[in-house]
């Protein structure tokens, strides 16, 4: 229910650009594959070059060393928003379960969360 509210409140106010995709149903991974294919079509037409970089954590979401992604985005000189971005939603999160008005101890999250949206 959070996240859905969360996708509406972005999607209405344009907070994502257009090129963004995988998190919402009308802009699924493939969109990405395809603009790939096609940057590297036309760098190889033009020869030029094309840098790509992949980060998969799927499959060891809760084994990922946190600190060791945001070294390798610094080692490669990588700046701007983004890597603040990948910092944050890295950090170590901290969650309650509430039952009634009975708060829960808190409970670490291990690894890197696994579904956002």
């Amino acid at each position: 229910m959070v996240s859905a509210r969360l996708m509406h409140v972005l999607d209405r106010s344009k907070w994502f650009v257009p090129s963004q995709s995988g998190f919402d149903r009308r802009r699924g991974t493939i969109d990405n594959v395809l603009k790939l294919e096609t940057a590297i079509r036309e760098a190889f037409v033009r020869k030029k070059h094309l840098v790509s970089i992949f980060f998969d954590i799927e499959k060891a979401y809760d084994r990922t060393w946190r600190h060791g992604i945001l070294k390798d985005l610094s080692d490669i000189d990588f700046k701007g928003n983004l890597p603040l971005f990948i910092k944050n939603f890295l950090k170590t999160r901290i969650f309650q379960i509430r039952i009634g008005n009975i708060l829960s101890d808190n409970f670490h999250q291990q690894g890197v969360p696994k579904e956002v949206f």
